[in-house]
């Protein structure tokens, strides 16, 4: 089907019904290529919600017919940092503007690029945000208004981005922040003393464990390292009367801390670059 949107309040209203799709080979103008790339979760150019209706027809937002694999990537590079709630313009267009459905699903595109910023290296931030993704559903299903979720969407970020900032003025590197949160088994409210002093022992000692360098890498390397690592960290949890469960069975502290400890054995930061 094929729909002539004209202007950003028409676009709002056919966000409102969750029936609405449209498919990559309509998007022959501005508004036509932000109505799929919101429904398709992936980030545009953010200079047409910002700039509304005077947006021109011949303004290009992306090639609609782009083909290849890479094509989820390339619009990622191009437009994703502007979808970080730390561009402030953007901020504030999701906190004021009436278009609500429309920010609603902007604010859905700035949960997925904040995750993909954080994924695959912080899994407790990383499940943090994935556990609240039911409350998509209930905007969709009509029992949570689009305000609503877009206000739940920024507090869920900010409450991570507050406790990396409250680490950090702590002292803490990111990989130590990163790595007392594994060990706490998921995203805390504060940072424990404590449990960081813990972190950033067990991490120095984990570094110095890594074979010299270069090495050999190997599967059945990282996994005996991690393995090791892990061991390491529950004897010095539990010199200070945290349990993780270790030996007894599986919790997601040693789940996280598998994986992290994993991530360095690759000669890589347990966590990414702090840039």
């Amino acid at each position: 089907m094929q729909y002539n949107i004209e202007s950003l309040e028409q676009l709002d209203q056919l966000l409102a019904d969750p029936q609405f799709d449209i498919c990559r080979r309509e998007g022959q103008t501005p508004l036509q290529a932000l109505a799929w790339h919101l429904i398709t979760h992936k980030p545009f150019d953010i200079a047409v919600i910002l700039k509304g209706t005077c947006v021109r027809d011949d303004v290009v937002v992306c090639q609609p017919h782009w083909d290849g694999e890479g094509f989820v990537e390339q619009i990622y590079k191009m437009y994703g940092s502007m979808f970080l709630l730390d561009n402030q313009e953007l901020r504030t267009w999701l906190e004021t503007t009436h278009l609500e459905n429309l920010a609603a699903w902007v604010a859905y595109i700035v949960r997925r690029v904040e995750l993909n910023k954080i994924s695959n290296y912080y899994d407790a931030a990383q499940d943090f945000y994935a556990d609240s993704w039911y409350e998509w559903d209930d905007y969709e299903h009509g029992d949570m208004s689009a305000s609503d979720f877009t206000k739940k969407v920024i507090a869920k970020v900010d409450e991570v981005n507050a406790h990396i900032a409250d680490g950090k003025a702590k002292g803490m590197t990111m990989d130590e922040i990163v790595l007392h949160d594994a060990m706490w088994g998921l995203l805390p409210k504060d940072i424990d003393e404590e449990l960081a002093a813990i972190a950033r022992e067990t991490l120095a000692a984990a570094i110095a464990s890594l074979p010299a360098g270069p090495y050999i890498w190997s599967e059945a390397g990282k996994e005996k390292f991690a393995q090791d690592m892990l061991k390491l960290s529950a004897e010095k949890l539990e010199q200070h009367g945290y349990d993780i469960n270790y030996g007894k069975g599986y919790s997601i502290e040693q789940g996280y801390l598998l994986d992290y400890f994993s991530r360095l054995y690759w000669n890589e930061a347990a966590s990414k670059p702090e840039d």
